[in-house]
């Protein structure tokens, strides 16, 4: 079977990330780039069981590592 590119364009397995990317976003843009909605993207950041991986910046601020996305939602995906 091969592997697909992602729908947000983000090639599985790459690090840091593909050129013109940053290294990190924020909730709302890696919502955008997952091609989800910014309160899922929430729920992902928030979840006990299974968080993306992210880093907190200051008391309030979240950013997501780009290059974990497309590996996150594939995990999520029910069969």
């Amino acid at each position: 079977m091969e592997d697909k590119e992602p729908a947000s364009g983000i090639p599985s397995g790459t690090w840091p990330v593909p050129p013109g990317l940053p290294l990190y976003v924020s909730v709302e843009q890696a919502a955008k780039l997952a091609g989800i909605g910014r309160d899922l993207m929430y729920e992902y950041v928030n979840s006990r069981a299974d968080p993306i991986p992210q880093m907190r910046v200051g008391r309030s601020k979240t950013l997501i590592r780009t290059s974990a996305i497309p590996e996150y939602l594939r995990r999520r995906e029910t069969a």
